[in-house]
């Protein structure tokens, strides 16, 4: 989540949560030369024990953030870099510039913690918006002051203090336009009204009487019929509300793509918002190799047999206290990464996280995330409770995102973000950590492993089909609801399968994502991460070492490195070239058992070191997706989803100044 443009995701502001918050680091005089000039995390310092000034979270205060000392800052740093043997003040100042916008930042996700914690909360929306709008404005004026101050005879000097690394993305920035700012702040006043509108009961009248989808659920002695009718007619009036909000979603964004130099918002998301070192046409051609191997081997893992008293054994989950899951997982991860585990015992001694359902009367937010808490220079996780065994994947997957933050703390205003490396960083531990299933979950480590392994098949694949409907949408902002909704029943029909039901010729169920409203065009990193993370997960069955040593690598790299070259270095399957993919499914259908010549058979244990590793269970048995799957990519997203499109650093727009002058 989990996660979080700044430069566009700052001025997205907190909304895109964790997924943005990383992702904007990197835009576009060409992704790849922005990426490549962001050094690898390689090498960087290993683990951190607990700091000695470490603070449980209840005793980091929250304070509603002033803007007096960052703005008397930057006056008196403009005017120190017009002065003559003023270096060590313009440096001080530079400084406390920097530490100014981490404490802002850091109050900016406090604060959207508190609203996710109740939507319906009117004292801690109104405080959410006014840090979401600030870190967008402040982010703005900072980055433009530094960038002045590079433009003087302290150059030299700010360029040794700020790091080569940063230095470029900083260098050609450029404030937004009043008409920019104005759209983001009503991008953000129209995802605000959509968080309510979600959290808000959906009720409809049927044969004289109200429905809602509590009443559906619970009633007694209703004929398939008439659930299938009350379903439909929930299904379509949260349609009606949700997808409209959509539509005028989808205007303002065009309108941002526009103002900012791009025919639609598609290209200016891949390019200006998240950075990637591929294309649409790369995704395009993903698509394709997905619908060709992934759909059918996903189709034939349904056919395998799990324990059903594996699965029973599962719903005992249902009970769980948030210690009961950190007493379970908090050993596996020792068993994966000794240095994972001392970083998931910092996160729970701090209570670094808020893992619960939402209490009687409180409005939820209704997804996970991993949020940074930069002025502490570790982060925080939110997650909602489903009180099933998908809270276990939950809570490993946003601490795949807390240990990306953790090993990876640097100034919120350069904090970059890549989505699909970062997911490979949280879905790459969600699949690791499945060779300590036995030793975590007992008898129910069977059907876990199982539904981790197909959980991702089916996010790879849903990925693909939301990256094409996005498309489809952004290119044609002008699309009514219904055309909407049938483009999105004719591309699921395209991947052989009803992932979402059916009513006639439309499907009304795609409003259920938050994704497409807070985080646009990022799913497809979904799918990228989820093969990437497969194939680390194969590897892990040849060569469990070589595997741990791979994703604590691709760990260490950062959140800003590029998707590609990251494969690329640590030796992963190419996900765009159709052979490499074949072999990825052929692997992993001998590792099920669905075909000759599996190295590690289903229950065959992995090697053990001197510490023990758990056995590879078995991953058979009868393929039961529930709707629950629905939200699985929720589960972490980084990024993730309410804060973070906010946080992207300061990346993008100055990125696309300096593309447009080379």
């Amino acid at each position: 989540m989990r996660k979080c443009d700044w430069k566009n995701v700052l001025k997205r502001g907190a909304a895109l949560a964790l997924a943005f918050m990383i992702a904007v680091s990197v835009p576009s005089y060409g992704a790849a030369a922005a990426q490549a000039a962001v050094p690898s995390g390689a090498g960087r310092p290993g683990i951190k024990k607990q700091l000695p000034d470490a603070a449980d979270y209840s005793q980091r205060p929250y304070e509603h953030y002033s803007t007096q000392v960052i703005d008397q800052a930057m006056e008196d740093f403009e005017k120190a870099c017009q002065t003559e043997g003023q270096e060590e003040e313009v440096l001080r100042l530079y400084d406390l510039i920097i530490s100014e916008f981490d404490r802002l930042a850091t109050m900016t996700y406090m604060a959207q913690i508190e609203y996710d914690k109740d939507v319906s909360n009117e004292a801690a929306a109104q405080e959410q918006a006014y840090t979401t709008d600030l870190y967008a404005e402040l982010g703005d004026k900072a980055a433009s002051c530094i960038s002045r101050g590079l433009a003087t005879s302290y150059a030299n000097a700010l360029e040794d203090r700020i790091g080569g690394e940063y230095v470029s993305m900083v260098e050609y920035y450029q404030e937004d336009s009043q008409e920019r700012q104005e759209l983001d702040k009503k991008e953000q006043e129209l995802l605000r009204q959509y968080d309510q509108l979600a959290a808000d009961d959906i009720t409809v009248e049927y044969n004289g009487q109200q429905w809602n989808y509590q009443r559906l659920e619970t009633e007694e002695d209703l004929s398939t019929d008439t659930y299938r009718d009350i379903l439909k007619e929930l299904s379509r009036e949260k349609n009606r509300i949700l997808g409209n909000k959509f539509m005028e979603l989808v205007q303002v964004r065009d309108q941002i793509a526009g103002v900012s130099g791009y025919d639609n918002y598609a290209e200016y998301a891949y390019n200006a918002v998240y950075g990637r070192d591929y294309t649409m046409e790369d995704a395009k051609k993903l698509c394709g190799n997905v619908k060709d191997t992934i759909v059918p081997l996903n189709d034939d893992m349904w056919y395998l047999d799990v324990d059903y008293a594996s699965y029973d054994s599962l719903d005992e989950l249902e009970s769980s206290s948030a210690e009961d899951m950190f007493n379970a997982v908090g050993p596996a991860l020792v068993r994966t990464q000794p240095e994972l585990g001392e970083i998931f015992q910092y996160m729970r001694d701090n209570h670094l996280y808020d893992i619960q359902a939402g209490a009687e009367g409180e409005d939820r937010a209704d997804s996970s995330y991993t949020v940074a808490l930069p002025s502490y220079k570790d982060a925080f996780i939110f997650i909602n409770r489903s009180n099933t065994f998908r809270d276990y994947q939950s809570l490993i997957h946003e601490f795949g995102h807390f240990s990306s933050y953790y090993y990876n703390a640097g100034p919120e205003l350069y904090q970059g973000f890549n989505v699909d490396v970062c997911e490979i960083q949280s879905q790459g531990l969600e699949l690791l950590v499945t060779r300590q299933a036995e030793s975590m979950l007992g008898e129910g480590a069977e059907a876990y492993v199982f539904e981790t392994l197909t959980d991702m098949l089916y996010v790879t694949i849903t990925a693909c089909m939301f990256q094409e409907f996005e498309e489809a949408v952004y290119r044609n902002p002008d699309m009514t609801l219904e055309e909407m909704n049938r483009k999105f029943k004719e591309i699921q029909d395209s991947y052989d399968g009803w992932y979402y039901r059916v009513y006639g010729d439309e499907c009304y169920e795609w409003v259920d994502i938050p994704h497409l409203f807070h985080s646009p065009m990022y799913y497809i990193g979904y799918g990228t991460s989820a093969l990437s993370a497969l194939d680390l997960w194969v590897l892990s069955g040849d060569d469990w070492d070589l595997a741990v040593d791979t994703y604590m690598g691709i760990l260490h790299e950062g959140m800003d490195a590029p998707y590609k070259g990251t494969i690329s270095k640590w030796g992963m399957r190419d996900v765009f070239d159709q052979p490499q993919m074949e072999d990825l499914a052929r692997d992993i259908r001998s590792m099920q058992g669905l075909a000759d010549g599996s190295e590690v058979q289903p229950g065959e244990e992995l090697p053990q070191e001197s510490d023990g590793y758990d056995t590879n269970t078995a991953l058979q048995g009868q393929r039961m997706l529930s709707a629950v799957m629905i939200l699985l990519l929720g589960v972490g997203a980084v990024i993730v989803l309410q804060v973070m499109i906010l946080c992207v650093g300061v990346v993008v727009l100055w990125v696309l100044v300096k593309g447009r002058k080379g």
